[in-house]
């Protein structure tokens, strides 16, 4: 009932959060838009292949022909009154190097140097300042150079601002994509920081290390893709290969991820089938990086063997899943939902570009895509599933190690047992260190017994327990051997304090005597390893080590020598 509760109230929290995060989203950007922005579509002279068209509005306007590297097009028009003061002109083109003059003067160049020298381009977000002075009346030419086939088939969409707004009102009208990119990459530096502290302490990283490489590959991808990652960078050709690096590479981490939480879990034919998308994925990346670099083939032209490839990983898992959907734990089952929700996003990307670009209605509302929030609920279910993995795993260390420890702990008194004598015999018999060994046996527990019952020698056995363990606890190890014999061994650098510990047991023993129907009372016996030395030097390189049990026998003889000379009438003669 406990547990229910408390999950209901990590859900509320959670759901309080994100509102509260989505309502500030909210606010930010209806404070940072700027209303009304001025559309300047219509009125534009198009002269295309020499042809010279006036169209009614950029963007209704279709490009029928087709578009090919270094095709040239012009846009111009004059400007009217409607241009607000100090404007500045945006617009999103795709792998063009674009020139704008006014009045024949040259206000703005971007992509020139990549054009000529046959590079990647990029695509982005223009702003161009159009001047402090009077533009009424003057004509704006605006010229684009295309770097790829196939990469127009509808003319931009153009807005004017107040320079002082432009920026602003862009990013606010994509705050939604710029807070996701943002805490993805967070959210993955994170990750790698943790996974590398998990390193310096020897844990499991490995997993937390991909899922923070996914989440950074991810945010990354969604900062550029949405463009507002000219918020750092207004290098458009490095933007663009950077989107298209982090998307192709995002597949790796991905299946690396899979490849470790399923290792030994899945069968020989899934397996297989993981390791070859994962190797394709693998291929992709190095080939078209390499086509792409040494411009050969830019990342666009490409993109379709990515799409491919992402549906045969979509079609792949949704295959793995259905097959075993009966055998699906917790953490799969998140980590299943994760993927889905991330193909499910993907593929209705695709679908969402494919139209857009063959119907030609980027400027319609198929132009918004929905794939950052597919990214964001994927990384979530991600953490879910190795958060639920690890605590199992977790889970299920402590429990072997609690039995572990069972094994290890005698169960009337709570000290170690002959199980765990034996394991320190053999660490200390592994070395060349001196050590001590104290063997004790307690006197008149048959006689309490026999006298007052079983119960009552229990107690003297846990009352006793409890001295010796609190007087040798911080210079060694204390155990039960069985019964009412003791064992406590010492290391080197205690040994010297043996005498000392035995006196405060004695301390012990009378103090916790006072609530028992008979008086603690111990013979003991203590032993060295050096004494078994050739010479009295501890650390001399021709001591004769001698065993554990070698030692432990000398002590236990001294212990009955010990009890044979005790005048008690609790020793049994």
């Amino acid at each position: 009932m406990l547990d229910r509760r408390r999950k209901i109230f990590a859900s509320l929290v959670a759901v309080l959060l994100i509102v509260l995060i989505s309502l500030a989203v909210v606010t930010v950007r209806q404070q940072g838009v700027y209303e009304p922005v001025t559309k300047l579509n219509h009125g534009w002279t198009l002269i295309y292949h020499g042809d010279t068209t006036q169209i009614q509005s950029t963007e209704t306007y279709a490009i029928t022909d087709k578009v090919v590297r270094g095709d040239s097009l012009i846009l111009r028009r004059t400007l009217t009154n409607e241009i607000p003061y100090n404007p500045v002109l945006r617009f999103k083109t795709y792998q063009s190097f674009v020139e704008a003059y006014r009045d024949g003067n040259k206000i703005y160049s971007n992509g020139e140097k990549n054009y000529k020298e046959h590079k990647l381009v990029g695509s982005g977000i223009h702003f161009v300042y159009l001047g402090i002075s009077i533009v009424e009346g003057k004509t704006l030419e605006l010229k684009f150079y295309f770097s790829e086939d196939d990469i127009w088939n509808v003319l931009p969409s153009f807005e004017v601002l107040p320079s002082n707004y432009a920026f602003g009102d862009f990013y606010a009208r994509h705050s939604i994509a710029l807070v996701i990119g943002l805490f993805l990459v967070l959210f993955g530096i994170l990750a790698l920081f943790l996974s590398a502290g998990m390193i310096f302490y020897r844990m499991k990283f490995f997993q937390i290390m991909m899922i923070g490489f996914l989440s950074i590959c991810l945010g990354i991808w969604t900062l550029c893709f949405t463009k507002v990652f000219q918020l750092f960078s207004y290098n458009l050709a490095f933007n663009t290969s950077l989107e298209y690096s982090c998307l192709y590479i995002s597949p790796l981490p991905l299946y690396l991820l899979l490849l470790h939480m399923r290792y030994k879990q899945i069968g020989k034919i899934l397996w297989r089938g993981l390791i070859t998308v994962a190797s394709i994925g693998i291929l992709i990346f190095v080939t078209t990086s390499i086509l792409n670099y040494t411009d050969i083939v830019h990342f666009p032209q490409s993109l379709w063997v990515f799409h491919a490839y992402v549906i045969l990983c979509v079609v792949y898992l949704f295959a793995a899943v259905i097959s075993k959907k009966n055998l699906l734990d917790t953490p799969t089952k998140f980590l299943a939902a994760g993927i889905f929700t991330f193909g499910a996003f993907s593929i209705l990307e695709l679908i969402r570009f494919n139209v857009m670009t063959l119907f030609r209605l980027e400027h319609t509302m198929l132009g918004i895509t929905w794939l950052p929030l597919g990214t964001l609920s994927f990384i979530i279910l991600l953490v879910m599933s190795y958060i639920v993995y690890t605590y199992r795993l977790m889970s299920a260390k402590t429990e072997k190690d609690v039995l572990k420890e069972i094994a290890y702990r005698d169960s009337l008194t709570g000290i170690y047992n002959r199980a765990k004598c034996q394991q320190i015999f053999d660490i200390l018999d592994s070395s060349t260190a001196d050590f001590a060994i104290v063997s004790i046996d307690m006197n008149g527990l048959k006689l309490v017994n026999d006298r007052y019952g079983h119960h009552e020698g229990d107690q003297l056995i846990k009352a006793f327990a409890m001295s010796f363990h609190d007087a040798f606890a911080e210079i060694g190890t204390s155990i039960r051997m069985g019964g009412d014999e003791f064992l406590a061994i010492i290391r080197v650098e205690h040994i010297d304090e043996v005498e000392v510990a035995l006196a405060k047991m004695k301390v012990f023993q009378e103090r916790n005597s006072k609530k028992l129907l008979t008086p603690l009372e111990a013979a003991y016996g203590v032993a060295y390893r050096h004494e078994f030395s050739n010479s009295t030097n501890t650390n001399s390189e021709n001591t004769e080590l001698a065993d554990s049990e070698k030692v432990y026998q000398l002590a236990d003889e001294r212990m009955y020598a010990m009890k044979s000379v005790m005048k008690s009438t609790l020793v049994r003669k």
